[in-house]
């Protein structure tokens, strides 16, 4: 009988599973993320996130990320709030910033005034290379939508859609990523405005279904948002089910985008495999 302490997290009602391998490392298989991940057969949550010593000097740390269904994701801004809250409370409280990588992306992470965490999320790219297709036009139930198109450390697409609840996202989703737009899939933002420089977002995360909120789709939307519209501020509001997160990007090729707000802790335990 195997068993594994975790910590059990959350950013804007996103939750997360993290286990720190900084110390001692084991390899889980893809059957196990999936019952670790699931809410009825094991502890519950949108990702696994795996922390894992680095051998760089200017790297805290690396961590993994895994989707509900057990693959891989190369980012998460929420989950990066997390991870960051978890590691300058356990490990550095007196320091204000570290570098840690994953799968696709380094990034920085900032301690704030009143607990808030600040996630360098790096430059977006509006040609990203796992969009395969010329066209960025989505035909469903006899209507054209217009998307675009954005990575963060992963890729998504994003649509302006005037009442957001009207929509089945988990159909519109499947049916979007069943035409393959996109290479392996892709997170899906269907957004309305609110009013000046806030906007609200459902999320439809490849892996993990809808969710209260993503930290990468978020910045996904700021940035689109920004490069499409010089109107846009430099900071913008997502309004998504789980809260409000605040993205700052000042709009040049090179600028990265950051994502700023709290994470929290939900519960610690051992789980048995």
């Amino acid at each position: 009988m195997n068993k594994i302490n975790f910590t059990k997290m959350q950013s804007l009602g996103n939750d997360f599973v993290i286990i720190d391998q900084l110390k001692s490392s084991f390899v889980l298989s893809k059957n196990q993320i999936k019952k670790i991940c699931n809410r009825n057969y094991g502890i519950g949550c949108d990702q696994l996130l795996i922390i894992e010593k680095s051998n760089k000097k200017n790297i805290a740390f690396k961590y993994k990320i895994y989707n509900k269904d057990g693959s891989e994701s190369g980012q998460c801004g929420n989950g990066a709030k997390c991870v960051a809250r978890y590691y300058f409370d356990k490990y550095c409280k007196n320091k204000k910033e570290i570098n840690i990588e994953t799968k696709t992306s380094k990034m920085t992470l900032r301690q704030m005034a009143r607990k808030k965490i600040e996630v360098d999320m790096g430059a977006p790219i509006f040609s990203p290379k796992e969009f395969i297709k010329k066209n960025k036009v989505f035909k469903y139930k006899n209507r054209k939508y217009n998307f675009y198109t954005v990575s963060i450390g992963n890729p998504h697409a994003i649509f302006i859609i005037s009442s957001i609840k009207k929509i089945n996202i988990r159909e519109f989703s499947e049916n979007f990523n069943n035409k393959n737009f996109f290479k392996n899939g892709v997170n899906i933002s269907i957004i309305e405005n609110i009013n000046t420089n806030n906007w609200s977002a459902r999320i439809f995360e490849r892996g993990s279904n809808e969710t209260n909120a993503c930290g990468s789709a978020a910045c996904a939307i700021s940035a689109c948002l920004k490069q499409f519209n010089k109107n846009i501020k430099t900071t913008n509001y997502v309004h998504m089910q789980g809260g409000k997160a605040q993205v700052k990007w000042l709009g040049k090729k090179d600028d990265s985008v950051y994502l700023i707000g709290e994470a929290s802790y939900v519960f610690e335990g051992v789980y048995i495999i």
